[in-house]
């Protein structure tokens, strides 16, 4: 348990994240979607609050992971306005 403390920094006072924000969307949605109620609204939203802040973290594969989600979810807006 110390290791998996220590290695995702818990030991330390909370400090806020904007990826804090795109968790809680994400897991609303996941919820939401088990419900049977349709999430692509909030799900795009987070998609884009990632995408607009996956470039500070400088990881390639974070860039490519949420401009995908970015584009699902704009296509699925898309679909889901004008379908």
């Amino acid at each position: 348990m110390r290791a998996f403390k220590n290695y995702f920094e818990l030991n330390r006072p909370y400090r806020f994240d904007v990826t804090d924000i795109t968790a809680f969307i994400y897991v609303l949605c996941a919820v939401l979607v088990m419900c049977g109620i349709n999430a692509t609204i909030p799900f795009f939203i987070g998609a884009t609050i990632a995408t607009a802040f996956c470039w500070q973290a400088r990881r390639i594969n974070l860039v490519v992971l949420n401009v995908a989600l970015w584009v699902m979810n704009a296509y699925n807006l898309i679909l889901m306005i004008w379908g």
